[in-house]
């Protein structure tokens, strides 16, 4: 081998040392840039399915704070719908007495209300041909302390009950109105009876 032979061929030598610790320091840099991308893939991975996690985690939760909220408005209507049920069939059930039962009872609610004076009865459109004869003179002998009252010539405009007047005042005694009055109490007692 000649001299430039052998220059040439430690040259080639040493180019090809060269590219290879090249290649080499390449392949490292390459392979730390790729660690630590991968590296940084697997937290980035990480952080959106922590991230995942937690938004289905409170969706989960806002979906049973959902549920029961119209679980409570539910059970609150089909409770309130008893209620109303309850109060009708109350009515009802005092509409279905018996004519002297009625008679009674409107008797009792008539002594509870009568004013001091002579006051006018004027018996819902129902009531009025369901008293027997001689009602209201009968009511009125019950009264004491200067209070009486007599029936009045017309019917009053709703179905049960009464209207009770005396000089520039009167005051309406309808089973509806009465029920409307004490529609609080009477609610306390059916949650109480019926839901406790």
């Amino acid at each position: 081998m000649t001299g430039l032979d052998k220059i040439v061929g430690e040259i080639e030598q040493e180019s090809k040392d060269g590219v290879n610790a090249i290649l080499d320091e390449a392949r490292k840099k390459a392979d730390k840039i790729t660690g630590e991308a991968e590296k940084e893939i697997h937290a980035a991975e990480k952080e959106i399915a922590d991230r995942a996690a937690a938004t289905a985690a409170q969706a989960l939760k806002q979906a049973d704070e959902a549920g029961d909220i119209i679980k409570r408005r539910c059970l609150l209507a089909a409770k309130q719908e008893i209620i109303e049920e309850t109060l009708l069939a109350a009515k009802k059930k005092l509409y279905g007495l018996s004519d002297s039962d009625y008679a009674a009872f409107l008797e009792k609610l008539i002594i509870e209300n009568a004013d001091q004076g002579r006051g006018v009865i004027t018996f819902g459109k129902e009531d009025a041909g369901r008293l027997p004869e001689g009602f209201v003179d009968k009511v009125s002998a019950k009264l004491t302390d200067g209070r009486s009252v007599a029936e009045g010539n017309s019917v009053a405009d709703f179905a049960h009950g009464f209207i009770l007047s005396y000089e520039g005042s009167y005051e309406n005694v309808s089973i509806d109105e009465l029920f409307l009055a004490k529609k609080d109490e009477l609610t306390d007692i059916i949650k109480e009876t019926i839901f406790d």
